[in-house]
């Protein structure tokens, strides 16, 4: 999974992370949930009542928006890739509801590119 890849990358920032995140699919595949604690980060099926971040779209649109080049956890608008993922969070194709800061360090740790 890409968040694991991503904490084995930079596990200082997975370490740092406090939260409650749930990823919703709109082709109804079930919720996935991840919970950053203190000593371990967990990720199974289900949704949360009140999750700290929820990061909404189709799982294509998901994964283009974490595989374009970033800044800071951003898309980078310099390039085509990373414009193209501002426009699928602009028009509403990938929702990203909750915390903008955990936000970034969300995609940041979902990033492909380092």
């Amino acid at each position: 999974m890409l968040l694991e890849r991503g904490a084995t990358r930079q596990p200082e920032l997975a370490r740092g992370m406090r939260a409650r995140i749930v990823f919703r699919y709109a082709e109804g595949f079930t919720p996935t949930r991840v919970r950053f604690g203190p000593r371990v980060t967990v990720v199974e099926d289900g949704d949360l009542k009140q999750p700290d971040l929820v990061i909404s779209g189709s799982l294509p649109d998901i994964v283009h928006v974490a595989a374009a080049p970033q800044i800071r956890g951003v898309p980078s608008p310099h390039s085509l890739r990373g414009l193209v993922a501002i426009a699928r969070v602009a028009r509403g194709r990938v929702a990203i509801d909750g915390d903008r800061r955990l936000a970034r360090n969300v995609l940041r740790l979902l990033a492909i590119e380092s």
